[in-house]
């Protein structure tokens, strides 16, 4: 399988999660050490601010959207399925979607408001990071699913630096256009890791019975 069966994964899951949960935690008692991290990281990041530098990061936060990330992992899919690869279509959607509503529950149960006076065009809550959960996600799908079909080294790690990059630069333009707090992002690439090891735990149980039992992806590899 794509995804074998790794006894670590449990260690990381729980990590990850006791992670997730530390962070929002502290976000849902307005820590003053996060207020201090936080202004210390928005300090740093909007330090230079520039029209080439807003025309770059709103083009970035444009292209992170959960709405474009959702046509992403369709293209993703539909590549996959032609190749034979159908139940790790199915799974990325999956992934991809169940992220995203588990971060909209997650929105709606702390309920932070975004910092004032933001740039981006952005209406709800705060925590976490809608874009950096689904950036992250989109990017854990590419990892582990796609990077293992591609034989060439060089171009696996090409995608890895494009990849690490762009995470990076989605999360500075949210805190640059002042959009989320850096824990905002922080917290969102926790959860992002916690549901990608759950993501993948259901793979390892899950897809050999739906190769076995679901007539449409029967001939997939898996």
């Amino acid at each position: 399988m794509i995804i074998d069966k790794d006894l670590t994964r449990y260690v990381k899951l729980v990590l990850a999660a006791i992670l997730s949960g530390a962070v929002t935690i502290f976000v849902v008692i307005n820590s003053g050490y996060l207020q201090f991290l936080d202004s210390a990281i928005i300090g740093s990041v909007q330090k230079d601010q520039s029209g080439w530098l807003n025309g770059l990061y709103t083009f970035i936060t444009n292209l992170a959207s959960p709405k474009i990330g959702i046509i992403w992992v369709l293209i993703m899919a539909f590549f996959l399925w032609g190749t034979k690869y159908k139940v790790p279509a199915i799974w990325a959607i999956c992934t991809l979607i169940g992220g995203d509503a588990v971060g909209y529950i997650i929105k709606h149960l702390v309920q932070r408001p975004r910092p004032i006076f933001h740039l981006a065009h952005d209406t709800g809550f705060s925590f976490p990071s809608g874009h950096v959960l689904n950036t992250f996600l989109l990017i854990g799908i590419i990892w582990v699913i796609v990077l293992p079909i591609i034989k060439s080294r060089k171009k696996v790690l090409i995608i890895q630096i494009c990849t690490i990059i762009f995470m990076i630069l989605v999360m500075l333009s949210r805190i640059y256009l002042n959009a989320h707090y850096p824990t905002d992002a922080i917290g969102a690439v926790c959860f992002g890791y916690t549901w990608l090891q759950v993501g993948q735990l259901l793979y390892v149980y899950f897809a050999p019975i739906i190769k076995n039992n679901v007539k449409l992806v029967n001939h997939s590899y898996i």
